[in-house]
Protein backbone atom coordinates (compact mmCIF):
# COMPACT_ATOMS: atom_id res chain seq x y z
CA UNK A 1 0.00 0.00 0.00
CA UNK A 2 1.65 3.71 -0.78
CA UNK A 3 -0.89 4.94 1.88
CA UNK A 4 -2.11 4.30 5.71
CA UNK A 5 -3.31 6.59 8.61
CA UNK A 6 -1.44 7.71 11.44
CA UNK A 7 -2.87 6.61 14.46
CA UNK A 8 -2.10 9.89 16.60
CA UNK A 9 -2.91 12.56 14.02
CA UNK A 10 -5.62 10.85 12.19
CA UNK A 11 -4.90 11.98 8.73
CA UNK A 12 -3.61 9.64 5.49
CA UNK A 13 -0.35 9.95 4.63
CA UNK A 14 1.81 8.54 1.82
CA UNK A 15 4.66 6.12 2.87
CA UNK A 16 7.03 7.85 0.94
CA UNK A 17 6.92 10.56 3.56
CA UNK A 18 8.52 8.34 6.03
CA UNK A 19 11.70 8.80 4.63
CA UNK A 20 11.69 12.22 5.70
CA UNK A 21 11.62 10.94 9.48
CA UNK A 22 14.21 10.86 11.75
CA UNK A 23 12.22 8.19 13.57
CA UNK A 24 9.59 5.67 12.40
CA UNK A 25 7.01 4.18 14.61
CA UNK A 26 6.30 0.59 13.62
CA UNK A 27 3.40 0.25 15.07
CA UNK A 28 2.10 4.21 14.66
CA UNK A 29 0.08 3.39 11.58
CA UNK A 30 -3.35 1.57 10.47
CA UNK A 31 -5.30 0.86 7.41
CA UNK A 32 -7.68 3.93 6.81
CA UNK A 33 -10.19 1.98 5.25
CA UNK A 34 -11.07 -0.53 8.47
CA UNK A 35 -8.16 0.57 10.88
CA UNK A 36 -5.98 -3.07 10.86
CA UNK A 37 -2.60 -2.47 11.68
CA UNK A 38 -0.36 -1.49 8.58
CA UNK A 39 4.09 -1.94 9.01
CA UNK A 40 5.82 0.58 7.30
CA UNK A 41 8.35 -1.00 5.35
CA UNK A 42 11.79 -0.07 2.97
CA UNK A 43 11.63 4.29 4.36
CA UNK A 44 15.12 3.79 5.29
CA UNK A 45 18.12 5.53 2.52
CA UNK A 46 20.16 2.47 2.03
CA UNK A 47 16.48 0.43 1.26
CA UNK A 48 16.06 0.40 -3.40
CA UNK A 49 12.55 -0.03 -3.14
CA UNK A 50 10.38 2.45 -2.85
CA UNK A 51 8.74 3.07 0.71
CA UNK A 52 5.59 1.11 1.38
CA UNK A 53 3.11 -0.13 3.91
CA UNK A 54 2.56 -3.53 4.68
CA UNK A 55 -0.14 -5.67 6.83
CA UNK A 56 0.62 -8.36 8.87
CA UNK A 57 0.52 -12.03 7.11
CA UNK A 58 -1.75 -13.29 9.11
CA UNK A 59 -4.11 -10.43 9.01
CA UNK A 60 -6.83 -9.65 6.37
CA UNK A 61 -8.80 -6.66 5.51
CA UNK A 62 -12.30 -6.27 7.31
CA UNK A 63 -15.05 -7.70 5.50
CA UNK A 64 -16.34 -4.62 2.47
CA UNK A 65 -13.15 -2.79 3.21
CA UNK A 66 -11.91 -0.97 0.16
CA UNK A 67 -8.93 -2.45 0.01
CA UNK A 68 -8.77 -5.74 -1.95
CA UNK A 69 -10.95 -3.64 -4.34
CA UNK A 70 -8.78 -1.08 -5.22
CA UNK A 71 -5.95 -3.79 -5.66
CA UNK A 72 -7.96 -5.96 -7.85
CA UNK A 73 -9.15 -2.76 -9.83
CA UNK A 74 -5.62 -1.38 -9.95
CA UNK A 75 -4.31 -4.95 -10.83
CA UNK A 76 -6.48 -5.83 -13.29
CA UNK A 77 -6.48 -2.70 -15.25
CA UNK A 78 -10.58 -2.30 -15.13
CA UNK A 79 -10.18 1.64 -15.67
CA UNK A 80 -8.42 1.38 -18.45
CA UNK A 81 -11.49 0.03 -20.47
CA UNK A 82 -14.52 2.03 -18.96
CA UNK A 83 -15.63 4.71 -17.11
CA UNK A 84 -15.37 3.40 -13.42
CA UNK A 85 -16.10 7.09 -12.26
CA UNK A 86 -19.17 5.71 -9.35
CA UNK A 87 -16.36 3.50 -7.71
CA UNK A 88 -13.90 6.40 -7.89
CA UNK A 89 -16.32 8.91 -6.24
CA UNK A 90 -16.96 6.59 -3.24
CA UNK A 91 -12.87 5.04 -2.58
CA UNK A 92 -10.91 7.81 -0.83
CA UNK A 93 -7.60 6.20 -2.46
CA UNK A 94 -7.73 5.46 -6.20
CA UNK A 95 -8.43 9.24 -7.47
CA UNK A 96 -7.03 12.33 -5.31
CA UNK A 97 -9.55 15.41 -5.53
CA UNK A 98 -6.91 17.80 -4.89
CA UNK A 99 -3.49 18.62 -3.69
CA UNK A 100 -2.46 20.12 0.14
CA UNK A 101 1.09 20.82 0.84
CA UNK A 102 0.94 19.81 4.71
CA UNK A 103 3.77 21.74 6.93
CA UNK A 104 5.56 18.89 9.16
CA UNK A 105 6.01 19.38 12.55
CA UNK A 106 8.20 17.76 15.55
CA UNK A 107 6.99 13.97 16.04
CA UNK A 108 6.50 13.46 19.68
CA UNK A 109 5.40 10.49 21.31
CA UNK A 110 4.42 6.62 19.84
CA UNK A 111 1.41 5.09 19.23
CA UNK A 112 1.99 3.06 22.70
CA UNK A 113 0.43 6.31 24.64
CA UNK A 114 -2.24 7.64 22.12
CA UNK A 115 -3.75 9.39 25.04
CA UNK A 116 -0.99 11.24 26.63
CA UNK A 117 -2.46 14.82 26.04
CA UNK A 118 1.41 15.79 25.17
CA UNK A 119 1.67 13.33 21.67
CA UNK A 120 1.86 15.12 18.95
CA UNK A 121 2.28 13.92 15.39
CA UNK A 122 4.71 15.50 12.79
CA UNK A 123 1.78 17.01 10.67
CA UNK A 124 0.29 20.26 12.28
CA UNK A 125 -3.58 19.81 13.01
CA UNK A 126 -5.02 22.51 10.51
CA UNK A 127 -7.90 22.38 8.78
CA UNK A 128 -6.56 20.87 6.07
CA UNK A 129 -5.70 17.64 8.11
CA UNK A 130 -9.15 18.13 9.15
CA UNK A 131 -10.58 18.04 5.60
CA UNK A 132 -8.20 14.67 5.13
CA UNK A 133 -9.53 13.03 7.99
CA UNK A 134 -13.34 14.05 7.14
CA UNK A 135 -12.48 12.28 3.72
CA UNK A 136 -12.02 9.47 5.09
CA UNK A 137 -14.67 8.86 7.47
CA UNK A 138 -17.02 10.01 4.59
CA UNK A 139 -15.76 7.15 2.07
CA UNK A 140 -14.89 9.90 -0.19
CA UNK A 141 -12.16 11.16 -2.26
CA UNK A 142 -9.77 12.71 -0.34
CA UNK A 143 -6.73 14.93 -0.61
CA UNK A 144 -3.19 14.04 -1.31
CA UNK A 145 -0.14 15.48 0.09
CA UNK A 146 2.32 14.21 -2.77
CA UNK A 147 1.82 14.51 -6.63
CA UNK A 148 2.10 10.62 -7.24
CA UNK A 149 -1.06 9.68 -6.07
CA UNK A 150 -2.81 11.88 -8.54
CA UNK A 151 -0.04 10.81 -11.29
CA UNK A 152 -1.30 7.27 -10.68
CA UNK A 153 -4.95 8.15 -11.05
CA UNK A 154 -3.81 9.94 -14.47
CA UNK A 155 -2.53 6.21 -15.40
CA UNK A 156 -5.04 4.31 -14.05
CA UNK A 157 -8.39 5.97 -15.24
CA UNK A 158 -8.04 7.52 -18.12
CA UNK A 159 -11.73 7.36 -19.35
CA UNK A 160 -11.98 9.07 -16.02
CA UNK A 161 -9.69 12.18 -16.43
CA UNK A 162 -13.15 14.51 -16.63
CA UNK A 163 -13.30 13.96 -12.58
CA UNK A 164 -12.39 17.06 -10.37
CA UNK A 165 -8.99 17.73 -9.34
CA UNK A 166 -7.80 21.05 -7.57
CA UNK A 167 -3.89 21.83 -7.09
CA UNK A 168 -2.83 25.70 -5.56
CA UNK A 169 -1.53 27.41 -8.48
CA UNK A 170 -2.84 25.17 -11.38
CA UNK A 171 -5.43 26.39 -13.67
CA UNK A 172 -8.02 23.77 -14.34
CA UNK A 173 -10.49 21.69 -12.71
CA UNK A 174 -9.83 18.08 -13.43
CA UNK A 175 -7.26 15.58 -14.72
CA UNK A 176 -7.52 16.41 -17.92
CA UNK A 177 -7.13 20.34 -18.04
CA UNK A 178 -4.48 19.76 -14.90
CA UNK A 179 -1.88 17.77 -16.76
CA UNK A 180 -0.06 18.45 -19.75
CA UNK A 181 2.29 16.22 -21.67
CA UNK A 182 5.98 17.79 -22.84
CA UNK A 183 5.78 18.81 -26.47
CA UNK A 184 7.80 15.49 -28.42
CA UNK A 185 8.96 17.34 -31.59
CA UNK A 186 9.96 20.82 -30.53
CA UNK A 187 11.15 22.82 -27.63
CA UNK A 188 8.41 25.38 -26.65
CA UNK A 189 7.08 27.97 -24.03
CA UNK A 190 4.49 26.85 -21.50
CA UNK A 191 3.05 29.86 -20.23
CA UNK A 192 0.73 27.90 -18.07
CA UNK A 193 1.51 25.78 -15.10
CA UNK A 194 0.68 22.39 -15.01
CA UNK A 195 1.35 19.09 -14.07
CA UNK A 196 3.91 18.02 -16.80
CA UNK A 197 5.04 14.66 -17.79
CA UNK A 198 7.62 13.19 -20.22
CA UNK A 199 8.82 9.68 -20.62
CA UNK A 200 12.52 9.53 -19.02
CA UNK A 201 15.68 8.78 -21.48
CA UNK A 202 16.06 5.31 -20.47
CA UNK A 203 19.71 5.13 -21.41
CA UNK A 204 20.48 8.60 -20.15
CA UNK A 205 22.59 9.74 -17.35
CA UNK A 206 21.40 11.04 -14.32
CA UNK A 207 24.38 13.82 -13.44
CA UNK A 208 24.16 15.27 -9.71
CA UNK A 209 26.15 16.61 -7.13
CA UNK A 210 24.80 17.76 -3.51
CA UNK A 211 23.02 21.11 -5.01
CA UNK A 212 21.35 19.65 -8.34
CA UNK A 213 19.78 16.15 -10.25
CA UNK A 214 19.90 17.01 -13.67
CA UNK A 215 17.26 14.32 -15.42
CA UNK A 216 16.89 13.82 -19.18
CA UNK A 217 13.24 13.41 -20.94
CA UNK A 218 12.53 11.66 -24.23
CA UNK A 219 10.48 14.60 -24.99
CA UNK A 220 12.10 17.44 -27.11
CA UNK A 221 13.42 17.43 -30.80
CA UNK A 222 15.61 14.49 -32.28
CA UNK A 223 17.44 14.00 -35.47
CA UNK A 224 18.21 11.07 -37.18
CA UNK A 225 16.64 9.02 -34.27
CA UNK A 226 19.28 10.31 -31.40
CA UNK A 227 18.29 12.94 -29.29
CA UNK A 228 19.24 16.63 -30.27
CA UNK A 229 17.65 19.38 -27.92
CA UNK A 230 15.35 17.35 -25.20
CA UNK A 231 13.61 18.64 -22.08
CA UNK A 232 16.00 18.62 -18.72
CA UNK A 233 14.83 18.79 -15.32
CA UNK A 234 16.85 20.11 -13.01
CA UNK A 235 16.34 19.77 -9.30
CA UNK A 236 17.55 21.99 -7.08
CA UNK A 237 18.22 19.24 -3.74
CA UNK A 238 20.57 21.40 -2.05
CA UNK A 239 18.80 21.41 1.01
CA UNK A 240 17.02 18.42 1.44
CA UNK A 241 18.37 15.28 3.57
CA UNK A 242 20.28 12.61 2.77
CA UNK A 243 17.43 10.40 2.63
CA UNK A 244 15.20 12.64 -0.02
CA UNK A 245 17.94 12.25 -2.11
CA UNK A 246 18.66 8.84 -2.31
CA UNK A 247 14.70 8.23 -2.35
CA UNK A 248 14.12 10.39 -5.64
CA UNK A 249 17.47 8.89 -7.14
CA UNK A 250 17.11 5.18 -6.37
CA UNK A 251 13.45 5.52 -7.68
CA UNK A 252 14.83 6.90 -11.10
CA UNK A 253 16.86 4.35 -11.49
CA UNK A 254 15.02 1.74 -10.74
CA UNK A 255 12.09 3.03 -12.81
CA UNK A 256 15.02 3.28 -16.45
CA UNK A 257 15.84 -0.04 -14.90
CA UNK A 258 12.60 -1.57 -15.06
CA UNK A 259 11.89 -0.09 -18.60
CA UNK A 260 14.64 -1.51 -19.84
CA UNK A 261 14.20 -4.50 -18.96
CA UNK A 262 10.89 -4.41 -20.25
CA UNK A 263 11.80 -3.23 -23.80
CA UNK A 264 14.11 -6.64 -23.85
CA UNK A 265 11.32 -8.46 -23.20
CA UNK A 266 9.16 -6.77 -26.20
CA UNK A 267 6.69 -5.76 -23.60
CA UNK A 268 6.76 -2.28 -24.76
CA UNK A 269 3.31 -0.81 -23.43
CA UNK A 270 4.29 0.31 -20.31
CA UNK A 271 7.25 3.19 -20.19
CA UNK A 272 8.52 5.17 -17.50
CA UNK A 273 7.34 7.92 -16.91
CA UNK A 274 8.43 11.63 -15.14
CA UNK A 275 5.62 13.96 -13.46
CA UNK A 276 6.39 16.92 -11.63
CA UNK A 277 5.52 20.39 -11.20
CA UNK A 278 8.37 23.08 -11.97
CA UNK A 279 9.48 26.42 -13.19
CA UNK A 280 10.55 26.83 -17.11
CA UNK A 281 14.11 28.65 -17.41
CA UNK A 282 13.46 31.88 -18.69
CA UNK A 283 16.09 31.86 -21.21
CA UNK A 284 16.85 27.60 -21.74
CA UNK A 285 13.19 26.45 -22.30
CA UNK A 286 14.50 22.82 -22.84
CA UNK A 287 15.09 23.05 -18.83
CA UNK A 288 12.81 22.95 -16.06
CA UNK A 289 13.55 23.54 -12.10
CA UNK A 290 11.97 21.65 -9.76
CA UNK A 291 12.52 22.28 -5.58
CA UNK A 292 10.22 20.16 -3.48
CA UNK A 293 10.51 16.76 -3.43
CA UNK A 294 6.55 16.26 -2.93
CA UNK A 295 6.58 17.46 -6.85
CA UNK A 296 7.68 15.28 -8.83
CA UNK A 297 7.53 11.21 -9.17
CA UNK A 298 8.79 8.45 -11.48
CA UNK A 299 6.09 6.16 -12.36
CA UNK A 300 6.48 2.86 -14.48
CA UNK A 301 2.93 2.55 -16.71
CA UNK A 302 0.74 2.66 -19.86
CA UNK A 303 -0.58 6.11 -20.88
CA UNK A 304 -3.69 5.86 -23.12
CA UNK A 305 -5.90 8.24 -24.69
CA UNK A 306 -9.45 6.98 -25.08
Amino acid sequence: MDSARDKLAKIIIEAETLCELDYVDLKGYEYWGCGIDMVPRSWKKENKMRANFAKHPNQSHAINCDADAEEKIVEHGIGKKQSIRSILENTPGLSPSSLALIEKREHIGTSSDLNNKTTRSFYNSDNKNKALNTDVEKKSRRTANTIRPICRAFINFPYDRNMSLSIPGIEGDNYIKIFKALSKDKIEVYTKKKIFYSSLLLWGKINYNDDLLTIPLTAGIWINKKPDCTYKIKVDWSTWSKAKKTRLRNEIKLAQQDARQLKKEKRNKDNAWIFFIGEQDKENFDIFHVNDNRLICAIIGRIIYP
